[in-house]
């Protein structure tokens, strides 16, 4: 399936100024997790927001087109929420012929007043790629500014969040791919499960320590969340008072269901 709407604009209403200024305050990430039966890379993009309630977006993303086809965006919870659990009054969608998509969002109609609030927002939308030839990848996803279209009524097309009725332009950084192998318990990354999972793991949720690269794998318990209880498991099954953590273990895999937490990276398995 391609997506079919060929629409890459974000209008700003009349009277908004559009001043763009530093993205510091507007940070956005990547997640990608694989989907084995579907042959499908899924990427969460996310959006930690410490600018202001914000009102709006146009996020490009690009990719390899000798390796992705982009097959679906999906708005993520944030979005769903919107507007009573109705959605964003505007979400336009567009794939660049050079390898990248546009994803324009309005989060309420004309004078209305629908925003999202500062946060961090891991999934607020995914894109759905198809995979051409070989399941292994190695390529990356970057955040980007593509030029307007020229056809239609295009006239926003770089990547801008919306606080206030002003454009902000957040650092376009870009992100490792991942195809989908990785050790259910290992927070930290380094192939091995022990003490230092936990420890990686608390101080990620309660001391402002690194962030995963592999959600995935920091779910320990298999329950689609990161959090205290995952640390516990890991402790109980280290110590031998619990059961193992569920697959992919003890063994590298990945796991084709609906991948909901994402990994970015995860270089330990061969």
């Amino acid at each position: 399936m391609v997506l079919r709407t060929v629409i890459c604009i974000l209008v700003l209403l009349p009277g908004w100024p559009c001043a763009a200024q530093s993205g510091s305050d507007f940070i956005l990430g990547l997640t990608s997790t694989f989907d084995a039966a579907e042959n499908q890379l899924r990427v969460d993009v996310s959006i930690d927001n410490a600018g202001g309630d914000m009102q709006a977006f146009n996020i490009d993303v690009c990719h390899d087109s000798s390796l992705l086809t982009p097959d679906a965006i999906l708005c993520g919870p944030p979005l769903q929420a919107l507007n009573g659990g109705t959605g964003p009054a505007l979400a336009l969608s567009y794939i660049d012929a050079y390898g990248g998509i546009v994803y324009g969002v309005v989060f309420s109609s004309f004078g209305g007043s629908e925003t999202i609030p500062i946060g961090s927002y891991p999934q607020m939308f995914q894109i759905r790629y198809d995979l051409i030839g070989a399941q292994a990848i190695d390529s990356e996803l970057c955040f980007c500014d593509i030029p307007p279209c020229s056809s239609g009524s295009c006239s926003v097309a770089a990547t801008e969040i919306v606080v206030g009725g002003q454009s902000y332009s957040p650092v376009l950084n870009c992100f490792p791919i991942f195809d989908g192998d990785y050790l259910r318990g290992d927070s930290n990354g380094d192939g091995n499960i022990n003490i230092a999972d936990p420890i990686f793991s608390l101080a990620y949720l309660f001391n402002q320590g690194s962030i995963p690269q592999c959600m995935e794998a920091a779910d320990a318990n298999g329950d689609l969340g990161i959090d205290l209880a995952d640390a516990l498991y890991l402790l109980n099954y280290i110590n031998g008072l619990g059961p193992a953590p569920p697959a992919p273990f003890p063994d590298c895999g990945n796991d084709p269901g609906t991948p909901l937490l994402g990994c970015a990276s995860y270089i330990a398995c061969p």
